[in-house]
């Protein structure tokens, strides 16, 4: 049997080190869970001393309403007795599932077949995220596969469900900012040179603009259509860099709406996948670090490394959140009341359900304050341009006028 060795807090908050026996590693966290340890890090010893860390892996996801069904009816099909394989298979055949979903279930169903286990398969193919592949592990080891493929079914609904809303709520804003720009090329391709057409006019001052940029934009326009499509690709593949999402979220932070609700969702995320991680059996550190990469905020995961390296030289999770201001005091304060109690699963489930709330307060407020935003500016976008026709027909007409006046 394997051994572990362990750091912990026991039930004073003193920490202390250790070694157990146990199958595996899920279970030696349960185990000293049930005699009141909460657990900081673990290795399983090899042969020689050396020990072994379990850790995450970085792996591209694949879309969250797919892993939501999925893992909902996996977590069905195996509660009902069905087995791994013909689970697999079943789903494979899904057309709920897109085809790319439907080959990675195919993918890992033959890796199973070859020995490997489920977590190894679904680390094997790839496109799942670490968050994933670790709680299926744990479930794996623990003999609660289907337990945790509820939990995670539960999970990737909720992140869903509140993905969605916030995209509802962005419907209008977005619709209305594409009409504004919808009016402005119909300003520019039909009805200004309709109009000048009709009156044989040269266009000046904003309406000689807009004339000017609908012939650039005529004479080169497969050009233009290139540009911008390696514009797009080039700053989508740039934000999803190091680098490229820092400067997303300065950009950001420089409006306080955005920052409130950059904030609130890092936050709702980071609490509700840590809050499922250590109900798992994930330990402590793990499961920080993993629930600061769920964030997807490059913010939470340099700070979370921080904290790892308190609570490795014996802070508390409430210290070493407080002393790196990772989280708000109302998280860390919880956090501590979750260790004492042994119950920061719990805790960080009812901070996710806490912040879950204010996002979509947030969210509601921004965009009861965006949408007469807009409507505004289509108006004056309107406005404008419908002065600036009437003033370079005005100015015709007194041309004309005084030209027939001094002829006479």
């Amino acid at each position: 049997m394997p051994s572990y060795s362990y750091t912990a807090y026991d039930r004073t908050g003193k920490k202390v080190k250790g070694v157990v026996d146990s199958s595996n590693e899920a279970r030696a966290i349960a185990e000293l869970a049930s005699k009141g340890f909460v657990v900081i890090d673990i290795k399983q010893k090899k042969a020689g001393g050396r020990t072994k860390k379990a850790s995450g892996r970085s792996l591209f996801s694949v879309q969250i309403g797919e892993m939501a069904i999925f893992c909902r009816q996996f977590s069905t099909m195996i509660s009902a007795g069905v087995r791994i394989k013909e689970a697999l298979s079943v789903l494979s055949n899904q057309e709920v599932f897109s085809k790319r979903f439907r080959k990675k279930l195919e993918a890992v169903n033959n890796l199973i077949e070859s020995g490997k286990s489920l977590s190894e398969a679904f680390e094997e193919v790839g496109g799942f995220e670490p968050v994933f592949i670790n709680l299926v592990k744990a479930g794996e080891e623990g003999g609660a596969l289907d337990k945790v493929m509820d939990r995670l079914a539960s999970f990737y609904e909720s992140t869903k469900e509140l993905s969605d809303e916030v995209k509802a709520s962005m419907r209008y804003p977005m619709f209305i900012g594409g009409f504004a720009v919808l009016v402005v090329f119909a300003m520019m391709f039909y009805i200004i040179p309709m109009l000048i057409q009709s009156i044989g006019i040269k266009p000046t001052g904003f309406v000689g603009a807009l004339v000017s940029a609908k012939n650039f934009m005529v004479k080169y326009t497969y050009e233009i259509i290139i540009g911008t499509l390696v514009t797009f690709l080039g700053l989508r593949f740039y934000f999803a860099t190091t680098s490229g999402r820092k400067v997303k979220e300065r950009i950001a932070a420089l409006f306080p709406p955005i920052r409130k609700i950059q904030t609130m969702s890092a936050l709702e995320r980071f609490a509700r996948t840590m809050g499922i991680l250590v109900s798992a059996g994930v330990s402590l550190t793990t499961a920080v670090e993993m629930a600061a990469q769920a964030t997807g905020n490059r913010t939470f995961e340099e700070k979370s490394k921080k904290v790892v390296e308190l609570i490795k030289e014996g802070k508390s999770l409430r210290d070493a959140m407080a002393e790196t201001r990772l989280v708000p005091q109302l998280v860390y304060e919880m956090a501590g009341t979750g260790e004492t109690t042994g119950k920061i699963d719990e805790v960080m489930d009812k901070v996710a359900i806490f912040y879950e709330q204010q996002l979509r307060i947030a969210v509601k407020k921004f965009v009861s304050l965006l949408e007469p935003m807009m409507i505004v500016f289509v108006g004056g976008v309107i406005a404008f341009i419908a002065l600036s026709i009437y003033s370079t027909i005005f100015s015709y007409q007194a041309s004309m006028g005084s030209r027939l006046g001094g002829g006479m």
